[in-house]
């Protein structure tokens, strides 16, 4: 997040929907990579990818799958 590049907190909330069921959801996360994730009887499941980023040089992430 842009926080860890200024060295400032930064947090971003993202209001959505689930791609499954199609109920509100909200995610939350900080400079800290900490999140949370708000889905009315459900717990989200999140994964960070595990990416060389000193040898990426791909145009962009999904083609690193």
């Amino acid at each position: 997040m842009q926080g860890r590049l200024t060295d400032r907190f930064t947090k971003a909330t993202i209001e959505t929907s689930c791609g499954h069921c199609d109920q509100p959801m909200r995610l939350t996360i900080d400079s800290e990579m900490q999140y949370e994730a708000e889905l009315a009887g459900a717990k989200p499941m999140f994964f960070e990818p595990q990416i060389d980023w000193p040898t990426f040089t791909e145009p962009n992430i999904i083609h690193a799958y």
